[in-house]
């Protein structure tokens, strides 16, 4: 999208009263203009965020960060802080060499207990004696002030993110020109950049120092900080000294400064150093974790920021190529206005909190580039954490660490399939370096083979400690599959064969040995049990308690952790013949349970039948097989989907996190539901959760800073736009009406398939897919949205799975343009007997009103829309009413006349398009089976429309014909 320099076309803006609720004016703030015109001195970046106030507080600095450090900016011209944070900081507290304890013995009684509906006996027994353990706390490394007290002239001031060149830039203006500031975290250099650059004529003058005093610090953490000048240049040193015999010993951080110009200078006051009469200021920082007292006497980050360049152009001209070349490989166009690209943050989120009944697409559209920079700038030694990689605390919630059974893999949803596969490799480290904790997990919580994944980690530990008797996490035996999931989908990506015969498939065959042994208990049909279990973080309506039996989620993870074994297995042609692993994971596999349907018709979040649906919770582990894996789906498994629609239809909000309507998203897309996406979404937009630099908050109101939603939207939009699995490429399978046109570039296939770019326009009723295979294959394209026409120069051939669908077969690096005709706008449908149009009797909008056939009048009554369904049937929308066209009752009767109704998602209420002959169609009722017939082949006008066998008379023959 791109950034003219034409001034704002919008000029309302958020006044000082609507920063951040609770915030307070500190020193050296700037409050927002009354007009947002960007200021003349500045250029726009072409996908970045502006705002024209600095930060209040450190939840709304704007950010920066290599995937090692990062760094929050306040912004203030008088006052400037940056709170410099390195991914390795946690603040020890003795959990890194704990050990799981050894409870194995106690699993059968455990069993027992549960088995016989005492499942709080038995969650008490499995953990008895032990207390559960936190990670180790994400902590800040410290806040750099830069106070320049002269400064009391600010005009025109603007802060700046350039996502594409990953620097964050602030900007003002007083009588003598414009004075400017620069930084970057670098992923070339592994160094923050910043520079100070005067107005013309003028000097830089400020004093440098440290400041400790931030949130939360604990008084059990020393500090010292030392200012020194050696060659020219300043060094301003943090020391901190972490509790002895917990863990690591402490932290520092360096900052060199560098000055210019005639008569410039640095020197020391106390532990301050003091720039005077300096033409340019180049601020470079690193900061190291030590492991003993010794560590930094050689004073390593001296050592390496003294040998770096000074010139700041080209420190960060080397880290632009490498960070643009990541960030560029994908983008969002939602057809937004270019006055509303060039609104600032504050704009777009007070726009978006005074409509809240809608999505606000151009702040959308921005969080799409917002939630890949951040992505990106958090994603390298490490995943993102809860918060990224930046924080100003040192008590953040939930330690601020890698939370494994939701929040981290929602972050890192978008890695693989948006071409950030680079970004992905501190996740894949994290997993595969964790694995021994994993089987020492196994070994002393249930005295099996195999792996059990921790509920949580800091980075630094992968064994399972955060449970006791009132959190059973060592019970979530589905955490492995859960984790190693996203490394089965960039082998699916990107075809590393390497990757996935060294490293993946041992871990998954090893996987299903947990399996082997824990599947022990068997029910009176001979099923396996699972139990103990763990529906993440929710309980059974009727115990109160989270250990359970048969929960869904865990039957998910074990079947398809049994697959993926299976197919590791065959790949690498061991584990073959009687008695070997693929005879025994086979045989394992068709002893699990079956998912069970609740009373409500919906999917139970248990198979046990005992144990009733708890509602109203924020996670929703039982859709698992619908995200992350694909085991729900229309061709496979349609009644699971439908099924799996209906408990999501139920759930609850509870405490309204934005994890929980991000999981909802997820699954909604992968089962087709458009307005399931949308109303998720909505839930995080119009909840106020987006921070003035987009990063967004666990809770409505900007209620704690957190990652998840700001990682997560890309990811999620991308799934509404682009389906894929092996063999399957599905265009806009959950795409929302209100995203009407637009275009999506740099999605990657898990079957191979690179898609270049996605394009459509709704209105237009077409949409256009630019894709590149990297292997020869044959797929199926699929477009619930309808398949009118294909154009394309591959070859093309019918689909068994309906007319919603072709075979495409693809050459091995030949780039592919396919252009395909949609059932999306309003409609006529003419039948063909009478030349007449699909009606409801007299115009009304009544539920029951008849369906007839009427001559054509241009009418809304005779205006139909095709709304999509999972199955690549459509609900027939009366453009007038609203309503649907049905069977009554769902009868399956012949003769029965068809009327309107309510939407009400039932089969009796949707119909296949079957094409004829001559661009005409039957429209085939998908309960009944039987098709729309204009009684007895009569013309008149007010002939009523039944269902009727097909006959092959052409009074059930339509055209479908766009109005």
């Amino acid at each position: 999208m791109g950034l003219s320099d034409l001034p704002l076309d919008r000029r309302r803006f958020l006044t000082a009263a609507a920063l951040t609720a609770g915030a307070v004016t500190l020193p050296g703030l700037v409050s927002g203009r009354a007009t947002a015109a960007v200021p003349p001195q500045v250029t726009l970046a072409d996908r970045g965020i502006y705002d024209t106030a600095t930060a209040s507080s450190w939840t709304d600095g704007f950010v920066t960060g290599n995937g090692e450090y990062g760094a929050l900016l306040y912004g203030a011209p008088s006052l400037e802080k940056v709170i410099f944070n390195h991914h390795r900081f946690v603040l020890p507290n003795g959990a890194r060499d704990m050990r799981p304890p050894v409870i194995s013995g106690r699993l059968e009684s455990v069993r027992d207990k549960a088995l016989t509906g005492d499942y709080a006996g038995a969650q008490s027994t499995f953990a008895s004696g032990w207390s559960l353990r936190w990670t180790q706390a994400y902590h800040p490394g410290y806040e750099l002030q830069l106070s320049t007290p002269g400064m009391t002239t600010v005009n025109d001031y603007v802060r700046i993110t350039d996502f594409r060149a990953g620097e964050v830039t602030h900007t003002w203006t007083d009588q003598y020109g414009t004075w400017q500031r620069h930084a970057f975290a670098s992923r070339a250099d592994k160094v923050v950049v910043h520079e100070l650059l005067p107005a013309p004529g003028r000097t830089v003058d400020t004093t440098l120092s440290v400041n400790t005093a931030l949130d939360g610090t604990p008084t059990s953490v020393t500090f010292a900080t030392t200012a020194t000048v050696s060659g020219g240049d300043g060094y301003l040193n943090l020391r901190g000294t972490y509790p002895s015999g917990q863990g690591a010993y402490g932290y520092e951080a360096v900052t060199r400064v560098v000055v210019s110009g005639s008569g410039a200078s640095v020197t020391v006051s106390g532990s301050t150093l003091v720039v005077s009469r300096a033409t340019k200021v180049l601020l470079l920082t690193e900061l190291g974790r030590y492991e003993t007292s010794t560590g930094w006497d050689s004073k390593p980050l001296h050592s390496a920021l003294a040998s770096l360049g000074t010139d700041y152009a080209t420190l960060l001209s080397r880290h632009s190529a490498v960070h643009s070349a990541m960030y560029d490989r994908s983008s969002l166009d939602l057809n937004v206005s270019a006055a509303d690209r060039r609104l600032s943050t504050s704009e777009l989120i007070a726009r978006q909190n005074n409509d809240r009944s809608i999505i606000d697409l151009a702040l959308l559209e921005r969080l799409y580039d917002s939630g890949r920079y951040f992505f990106i700038s958090s994603s390298g030694v490490l995943p993102p954490r809860l918060t990224g990689i930046w924080t100003g605390t040192w008590k953040g919630a939930w330690a601020d660490d890698f939370t494994t059974d939701a929040n981290v893999n929602f972050q890192v949803a978008g890695g693989n399939t948006l071409d950030l596969t680079d970004a992905m490799q501190g996740y894949f480290d994290l997993i595969l370096g964790q694995l021994d904790d994993w089987r020492t997990n196994a070994k002393n919580i249930y005295g099996t083979r195999g792996l059990l994944a921790p509920i949580r980690t800091d980075g630094e530990s992968g064994h399972m400690l955060h449970f006791d008797g009132g959190f059973p996490g060592q019970t979530w035996t589905g955490g492995a599959d859960w984790l190693l999931y996203p490394l089965l989908e960039y082998y699916q990506v990107t075809g590393d064969d390497d990757f996935y015969r060294t490293k993946l498939a041992p871990a998954l065959m090893e996987l299903a040995l947990f399996y082997e042994d824990f599947l022990t208990r068997t029910d009176s049909s001979g099923k396996a049990v699972f139990v103990p279990c763990f529906s993440v973080e929710n309980r059974p309506g009727n115990t109160n308690q989270y250990l359970s039996v048969n929960a869904t989620g865990e039957i998910a993870a074990g079947r398809h952790a049994l697959q993926a074994a299976i197919e590791a297995a065959n790949t690498l042609g061991v584990e073959q013949g009687s008695a070997q692993g693929v005879a025994r994971w086979t045989a394992l596999l068709g002893k699990l349970p079956d998912y069970r349907v609740n009373g409500d018709g919906a999917l139970a979040e248990w198979a046990w039948p005992s144990l009733s649906d708890h509602y109203n919770n924020n996670h929703a582990q039982h859709m698992y097989g619908a995200w992350p894996v694909h085991e729900f789906n229309p061709e496979d498994k349609p009644d699971l989907v439908l099924r799996a629609r209906k408990a999501l239809d139920l759930r609850g909000d509870e405490t309204q996190a934005a994890h929980g309507a991000i999981h909802r998203a997820f699954a909604r897309a992968r089962l087709k539901d458009d307005a399931g996406v949308y109303s998720n979404i909505k839930k995080i937009l119009g909840n106020d959760m987006v921070f003035k630099s987009l990063m967004t908050s666990h809770n409505p109101h900007l209620a704690t800073y957190n990652a998840d939603a700001a990682h997560a939207l890309p990811a999620m939009l991308s799934e509404a736009m682009v389906y894929s699995r092996p063999g399957i490429l599905e265009l806009l399978p959950a795409l929302p009406d209100q995203l009407s046109k637009g275009t999506i570039k740099g999605v990657r296939g898990r079957n191979r398939i690179r898609v270049e770019s996605l394009t459509w326009d709704l209105d237009g009723r077409t949409a256009t897919v630019v894709l590149t295979s990297d292997v020869t294959q044959n797929i199926t394209l699929i477009s619930r949205r309808g398949m009118t026409s294909v154009t394309t120069t591959a070859t093309v051939t019918p689909s068994p799975i309906g007319s919603h669908a072709r075979g495409v077969s693809l050459t091995a690096g030949t780039r592919t343009t396919i252009t395909i005709g949609l059932l999306s706008g309003a409609f006529r449908l003419v039948n063909r007997r009478s030349g007449k149009v699909l009606d409801i009797k007299d115009g009304s909008t009544a539920d029951g009103a008849t369906a007839i056939v009427w001559g054509w009048s241009d009418g809304i009554n005779q205006q139909w829309r095709f709304q999509p369904n999972h199955d690549g049937s459509f609900r027939l929308v009366s453009v007038k009413s609203g309503k649907v066209l049905e069977s009554p009752g769902g009868s399956t009767t012949k003769g029965q006349v068809l009327d309107q109704w309510t939407d009400n998602s039932a089969t009796h209420q949707w119909w296949k398009v079957v094409p004829t002959s001559g661009g005409y169609c039957r429209l085939v009722n998908v309960k009944s089976g039987l098709c729309a017939d204009a009684e007895n082949g009569a013309t008149a006008d007010g002939t009523r429309i039944i269902q009727w066998s097909t006959d092959g008379g052409s009074n059930q023959e339509w055209q479908i014909v766009a109005v």
